[in-house]
């Protein structure tokens, strides 16, 4: 009942702050870009006034959630790509998910003291609690619950926050990235899986099953990006782009009788282990029909994936200031039949109404 109100609510807040449009409705004043069997349609106007726009997120309601990092915000539009409220500042947020409660999870900066009494900046994971603001992002002053230099079980600055993703049952995952993984109980590269509750004490659980250093099929080296199932509370899919890792993509599966991760795909016939086809995965997303898309901030590209793995039609990009190329795209998103991509240097967000949406 409090979740129906609470839509109801947004709902009636994106209809005041902006008429709710048909996607598509919206004026294509570019022809139709066709790449394979799949015609990608520009929407238009182009959504810009960002600056280091890192990733873009479609919340539950739904709601669009931009993580404007040169402005140090959360850009929070309708479908129709109108401005619902902007939040309070945060520092250099690059990361957005949203669990099952309205509750949004961001990865961004704060000052804090790391050994030896020394101010910097480290990561840390900020929850915007939106259900007691009738939905609104504006205003609402989130709770740090997990922060990089605390204990995992060392204390200290283990790295960089470089993806998160919410399970089905409000617990979402963290991705750590960082140089110091010599330590056989804490090194840096690490996935961790936190309850719905915010417990991180005394240690927050590390998934296991991981390589965190190598070319195996399971490493984790320089994770960029994170995405979970909307039909289970285990598997995942992550990228990384560090050039020592041999697979960017490893969809994983859980092994309830061992308890650990094991990998979906094995190489050969497979295009999302293909050695050199992808460079510096940034961001990765799914549609309803897991379609897998990922953005190459390296090769100013998007490429997509079917649920096998094979490189299907709807690859496109290059680098430029066209209505189909990019400069150092991050986040991707999809969303019936449109898919939202973070042009990160062109400091906007590309639209793309696509004619076909099958498997």
């Amino acid at each position: 009942m409090r979740k129906s109100v609470f839509i109801l609510i947004i709902t009636f807040l994106i209809q005041s702050c902006g008429e709710k449009l048909d996607m598509s409705q919206f004026p294509v004043n570019d022809p139709p870009t066709v790449i394979g069997d799949t015609v990608y349609i520009p929407i238009q106007p182009v959504l810009t006034g960002f600056n280091e726009p890192s990733d873009i997120y479609i919340g539950h309601e739904p709601v669009i959630y931009i993580a404007d990092k040169g402005n140090n915000r959360i850009v929070q539009m309708d479908m129709a790509g109108a401005v619902i409220s902007y939040s309070n500042f945060i520092l250099r947020p690059k990361k957005i998910a949203q669990d099952r409660n309205y509750d949004l999870l961001v990865i961004a900066s704060v000052i804090d003291t790391i050994p030896p009494n020394i101010l910097d900046t480290v990561d840390a994971v900020f929850r915007y609690k939106l259900f007691q603001n009738g939905g609104i992002l504006a205003g609402v002053n989130p709770a740090i619950t997990f922060k990089s230099n605390q204990p995992t079980p060392i204390p200290g600055d283990h790295g960089n926050f470089t993806g998160i993703a919410t399970f089905r049952n409000n617990y979402y995952l963290v991705c750590r990235s960082g140089r110091n993984n010599q330590s056989l109980i804490d090194p840096d590269n690490a996935i961790f899986k936190i309850n719905r509750f915010d417990n991180t004490q005394p240690v927050p659980e590390r998934l296991s099953g991981f390589e965190v250093t190598g070319q195996g099929l399971m490493s984790l080296q320089e994770i960029s990006g994170i995405v979970t199932f909307p039909y289970s509370d285990n598997d995942i899919i992550y990228i990384q782009k560090s050039p020592n890792a041999a697979f960017k993509v490893q969809w994983c599966i859980y092994d309830e009788i061992d308890g650990i991760y094991l990998p979906k795909f094995q190489p050969g016939g497979v295009d999302l282990l293909r050695n050199g086809l992808l460079v510096e995965p940034s961001d990765i997303c799914l549609d309803r029909f897991n379609n897998i898309y990922i953005t190459d901030s390296y090769k100013d590209s998007l490429y997509r994936f079917n649920s096998q793995g094979k490189l299907i039609p709807g690859s496109f990009g290059g680098r430029g200031t066209s209505l189909t190329q990019f400069l150092s795209p991050g986040g991707v998103a999809h969303f019936y039949k449109t898919l939202y991509i973070c042009d990160t240097g062109n400091n906007r967000i590309l639209r793309f109404r696509l004619s076909t949406d099958i498997n």
